[in-house]
């Protein structure tokens, strides 16, 4: 690669990175976010789909640097992940033969639109998860267009890399496949890639029923001293040591993803998806950004039809998914791609203006182009107030801290999952809940066993409003929101 290519990917890669590192959230959050800050700690095992290859690189990453909570070296490696997909734009775009300075535009179009900036700021396993599938996905289309072998190989592996972390990935990597399918194969090359690939996805599984075995071996889940089965949320999720929990857990069968696929295609999977995120991408591109979208794409398909297919799938078929999973809470982090595949059509729709407008003034075309795309970028980093505003928000830290002061040091502390999570960070990462033992459950998941608790240790039970429980009478501990209770038998 010439040294001005790799002074554009260094530049989409440097920019976004210092942008979205400032605006990182500092502590410990809420949901999923607080269960991945937990678990890439402890080395324990997360909700489904389990993400192993998220939690070793978490759990390097986060014990190898030494500054910054816990908490924020999680975060971070979401930003990190964005801008690493920002270059990654940008290199596509200069595959395409875009001048470098649209090709920097265009990754920048993509790290600070609003959806995908936000979800760069807390930890999540997508942001990482799609940027290994998207450089991946760079590499085949180098495939397409050069027929560099070392390319395709280099993205067989990196495509077992994605699935390892997050094996959602396979939804943009479909795209890549049928990317790669333009030229023939070279089998050897190709075929040890493969090998390499199979044996990190197998690998990297391996860690779940191995650590799971392990976790239960030593006991170090404390909600197994309560009496409760194996395979609670954390430590040992649902305790993949045995193979219906591997499959439950790997696969999210009880949450049903295999019927969403069935009909990812559908003209139900495509209303939800206009439903659910056309509002949300055209306030990020404005409707002429979305047209020229389209327009570069039209450049695409007619030197590199298969690629331009690969293209859209990659963008459409997460999408889709996203929007149709009814047990999705976030079906943005379904539409990176939707948005890196936008920019890189914006970017060659622009870069193909410039060269049929200004071939007696190129200078004043490439201006009057770029002031364009940097008024999309100046726009969305105004549109950013918000991202910083919750960059020191501490509410699940204070939750935590409000539980230890409030109740005793042996005490059964229940909660949903919402706020469970984050007091497992205080337990776990912080140490910060004594010989308290967390559990995450709905209230009336084990009141069977609140009694017998009860005799040993004080039980206590996170709610908004006093709990309803025949049998049970409440003492307010902490008012707040959630409200912490004792729970008291009658």
């Amino acid at each position: 690669m010439s040294l001005r290519l790799h002074g554009t990917i260094a530049l989409a890669f440097a920019v976004p990175l210092v942008v979205l590192l400032s605006s990182v959230r500092t502590s410990v959050g809420f949901w999923d976010t607080g269960d991945l800050q937990t678990v890439t700690w402890i080395a324990g095992i997360p909700y489904p789909t389990g993400f192993p290859g998220y939690v070793m690189l978490g759990w390097v990453w986060t014990h190898v640097i030494p500054f910054g909570s816990v908490a924020a070296r999680v975060n971070a490696l979401s930003a990190i992940a964005l801008a690493v997909a920002s270059a990654s734009v940008a290199a596509l775009a200069m595959l395409f033969e875009v001048v470098p300075v649209i090709a920097l535009a265009a990754g920048a179009t993509f790290a600070f639109a609003h959806a995908v900036w936000l979800r760069g700021t807390y930890a999540d396993v997508h942001p990482l998860g799609f940027a290994v599938a998207f450089v991946a996905f760079v590499l085949v289309a180098r495939w397409a267009l050069r027929a560099d072998a070392r390319a395709l190989a280099g993205a067989i592996v990196l495509a077992g890399l994605a699935i390892a972390i997050d094996n959602t990935t396979v939804l943009v990597l479909f795209g890549a496949l049928i990317a790669s399918l333009g030229r023939a194969w070279p089998w050897r090359p190709a075929s040890v890639a493969a090998a390499g690939a199979i044996v990190l996805v197998v690998a990297a599984y391996a860690y779940l029923p191995l650590r799971s075995a392990y976790v239960t071996a030593h006991r170090l889940d404390p909600t197994l001293a309560l009496g409760l089965p194996a395979g609670r949320p954390f430590w040992d999720d649902h305790h993949p040591a045995n193979a219906d929990g591997f499959r439950a857990l790997v696969a999210g069968t009880e949450w049903e993803p295999g019927e969403t696929l069935g009909h990812v295609v559908s003209p139900s999977a495509v209303r939800a998806a206009v439903t659910r995120f056309a509002t949300e991408v055209t306030d990020d591109d404005p409707q002429g950004f979305l047209v020229a979208a389209v327009v570069g794409l039209g450049f695409i398909a007619t030197t590199a039809p298969p690629l331009c297919i690969g293209l859209a799938l990659a963008a459409v078929l997460p999408a889709l998914f996203g929007a149709s999973y009814p047990a999705e809470a976030d079906p943005e982090r379904y539409i990176f791609a939707l948005y890196a595949v936008a920019a890189l059509g914006v970017a060659v729709a622009a870069d193909r203006t410039v060269r049929a407008f200004g071939r007696d003034t190129p200078a004043t075309a490439l201006t009057v182009v770029m002031a364009l795309l940097l008024i999309v970028v100046g726009r969305d980093l105004a549109r950013a107030s918000d991202l910083y505003a919750t960059r020191d928000d501490r509410s699940a830290h204070d939750l935590g801290a409000r539980v230890a002061a409030s109740t005793r040091d042996d005490a059964v502390v229940l909660a949903q999952w919402d706020w469970a999570t984050a007091l497992a960070y205080r337990a776990y990462v912080e140490r910060g809940l004594g010989k308290r033992i967390v559990v995450c459950a709905l209230p009336t998941d084990y009141v069977s066993d609140y009694a017998g608790w009860a005799r040993a240790r004080q039980v206590a039970l996170l709610s908004e409003g006093p709990p309803h429980l025949p049998g049970f009478r409440f003492r307010l501990l902490s008012d707040g929101t959630p409200q912490v209770y004792e729970v008291i038998a009658r």
